[in-house]
């Protein structure tokens, strides 16, 4: 049975030397380059010690397991904070929509050393082999987008500024589609995703769908 988020976080107060901040972002960040490149499978704890340049026994006396380890890279990597609706755009009508839209998506590629993008790809990418990390993800960052989304078009018709659809899952299937393109753009591209992608995501995709 898939483990919750919080039952694959570290608990507090494990015993052991006093922890090193700056050690423990090196780790999680090797963890979280080794997520982004091949997914869960592609995490052990040997290879984090290496790429992080510090002993195995380091990292066990931080993370018992690799599935706490995984965890903790992903709150370090900013994946399962809540993204933020942008209803604060410009101008009015569906260029007012627009703006919005893409500063919101915008704002979900976080650091873009660490893409959360590229990170989502490639776990979910392992998402039959490893069903309680994608559960994690799916839960806190797929789910976080579209009710970010779903914000900013909540603000849209009460301005005025996006007319009321016939049918009630009309707008839920374009958000959908959007951000499935989005989650999936670095595998179809086998490159980073960027500003101008999200920009381009928004025009050719969300846009004309909600219109």
């Amino acid at each position: 049975m898939p483990q919750s988020s919080a039952q694959l976080r570290r608990p507090a107060g494990v015993s052991g030397p006093p922890r090193d901040p700056a050690r423990d972002a090196l780790i999680l960040r090797a963890a979280t380059e080794l997520l982004a490149e091949g997914g869960y499978t592609a995490l052990t704890m040997d290879k984090a010690a290496a790429r992080a340049g510090v002993g195995k026994a380091t990292v066990y006396r931080r993370w018992p397991s690799r599935a706490e380890l995984a965890a903790e890279a992903l709150d370090h990597a900013g994946l399962t904070d809540d993204v933020i609706p942008v209803t604060d755009g410009s101008g009015s009508g569906i260029e007012r929509v627009r703006e919005e839209l893409t500063a919101t998506l915008v704002s979900a590629l976080g650091d873009e050393d660490a893409s959360r993008v590229d990170l989502v790809s490639a776990l979910l990418d392992t998402a039959r082999q490893e069903p309680e990390l994608c559960s994690l993800i799916r839960k806190r960052y797929v789910d976080s987008l579209h009710r970010a989304v779903a914000g900013v078009l909540e603000h849209a018709l009460q301005r005025g500024d996006l007319r009321p659809r016939s049918s009630e899952n009309s707008h839920q299937i374009a958000v959908s589609a959007a951000i499935a393109l989005l989650v999936h753009w670095g595998i179809v591209h086998d490159q980073p995703v960027n500003r101008d992608d999200v920009a381009q995501i928004v025009n050719s995709v969300l846009i004309p769908l909600l219109s």
